[in-house]
């Protein structure tokens, strides 16, 4: 049914039909503005005099990581505060940012009314419940904390109803897509619920959405950002004794080339060069797994050079706590040997051993690192990158039970480039340039 509405929030791959009455001496501009707010499109409707739409301000981003850390939970979780959110019945850029909109009627899904009956068939139905999860830092997507390819296919049957309980418990939206059928959204229009191939849920919010089961074949439900869905955030449904699809010589074939999405191995790098030497580290990651190699490497031997490499495994929803195992080489000249805080002695001149050990991460993003070499050697460890000191200016630090420490700057100039400078307590002051990808 049509609704009289001054601004809508669309997700990606949603959409509507506008109905825009014009009077004849104007022209009015109808603004598209990206969530974030970086950037707009606009079509102008009618002729005449310009009407301009009034301009999204820019969003304060400090001011709603604020807000969205007194919405965090110690384990990183999100509390919702008891608002029970749904339906896009609360912006969430209104709740983070505080923006003024109060004489504004913007869209939700409440409001949409379908003109016919929408019910379901009388039929046996089921109930599957779905918690949207991830891990923002890494930007790894999950439902139930189950990637597509850690999952069976959800088999259904041919004649009955099914129902989705989804709950988002991330700070990003997700445009739920159910290839293959409309959905009824539950929105407290009784009989006249909307029918939907798209729900786009905000942060916290949980939505109902229910179909009968008419087709055959397997068809895929997903989040339509489409890196949320080849991280992993989808799941396959299949209704049972379907005939084979013509159109699929190789089925087997076809399902592991969706798996594979989210099985892909990621690299990232930061490489230093500064007037110290360099530091830096490599990273391989996927999903669960991370592959990480760091080095220290000072002028001269005096300065020395340090590697430690490590492999581990992410557990968890949201991730923060990593099991791993690895290796620690160093070389430096001189018979001096070294004592750490729990008192164990290590040699300077030459150290290879292997490690085990678990990272946790801290509120406020701070990595915790305890682990145990073959030396019998203890070392627990404090860190953290990126801190965001103004929009382009990162700090770093590091400090140890080895009693070595680490702190720094970096001025970003582009996407790869930083202006950077720290002070390592085994290879002193140094000033240069980072690279990151």
């Amino acid at each position: 049914m049509p609704i009289d509405a001054d601004r809508m929030l669309i997700g990606v791959s949603e959409t509507y039909d506008v109905i825009v009455t014009m009077p004849n001496d104007k022209s009015y501009e109808f603004l598209a503005t990206a969530e974030d707010r970086t950037k707009s499109a606009s079509l102008w409707l009618g002729n005449g005099d310009s009407v301009p739409a009034t301009r999204l301000p820019r969003l304060k981003y400090f001011d709603g990581m604020k807000m969205m850390n007194g919405m965090m939970n110690m384990d990183g979780s999100m509390n919702d505060m008891g608002m029970k959110m749904s339906l896009q019945q609360m912006d969430m850029n209104t709740v983070m940012y505080a923006e003024n909109l109060d004489k504004t009627v913007t869209l939700n899904y409440a409001m949409l009314r379908s003109p016919e009956k929408t019910m379901l068939p009388d039929a046996p139905a089921r109930e599957l419940h779905f918690n949207l999860s991830g891990n923002m830092n890494r930007y790894v997507w999950t439902i139930n904390n189950r990637a597509v390819s850690e999952t069976d296919k959800i088999l259904i049957k041919k004649g009955e109803n099914i129902r989705i309980i989804l709950y988002n418990g991330t700070m990003m939206r997700h445009p739920m897509h159910l290839h293959g059928h409309f959905f009824r959204l539950i929105n407290g229009q009784g009989e006249y619920s909307p029918l939907k191939t798209v729900v786009d849920i905000m942060p916290m919010e949980t939505d109902t959405l229910e179909f009968a089961a008419t087709e055959s074949g397997d068809w895929f439900f997903h989040c339509h950002i489409l890196y949320h869905m080849m991280s992993g955030m989808g799941r396959i449904f299949s209704y049972e004794n379907s005939r084979a699809n013509p159109e699929i010589p190789d089925p087997a074939a076809g399902l592991r080339k969706i798996y594979a999405d989210d099985r892909k191995i990621h690299l990232a790098a930061k490489i230093g060069l500064e007037t110290n030497g360099s530091d830096g580290e490599l990273n391989f990651n996927n999903t669960r797994y991370r592959f990480q190699t760091e080095w220290r490497i000072g002028l001269n031997n005096t300065d020395g050079y340090e590697t430690e490499s490590h492999i581990g495994r992410y557990i968890g929803a949201i991730q923060w706590l990593l099991p791993y195992v690895g290796w620690d080489f160093r070389h430096k000249k001189g018979d001096a040997a070294e004592r750490n805080i729990f008192g164990s002695e290590s040699s300077l001149t030459d150290r290879r051993a292997f490690c085990i050990g678990l990272e946790y991460t801290l509120p406020m993003l701070i990595t915790a690192d305890a682990r145990l070499d073959t030396k019998g050697r203890i070392r627990f460890q404090l860190s953290r990158e990126d801190v965001p000191v103004s929009s382009r200016m990162r700090l770093n630090f590091m400090v140890n039970s080895d009693k070595e420490y680490m702190a720094g700057l970096r001025y970003v100039l582009t996407k790869y480039i930083s202006a950077s400078t720290h002070y390592d307590s085994d290879m002193g002051y140094g000033a240069g340039i980072t690279f990151t990808y």
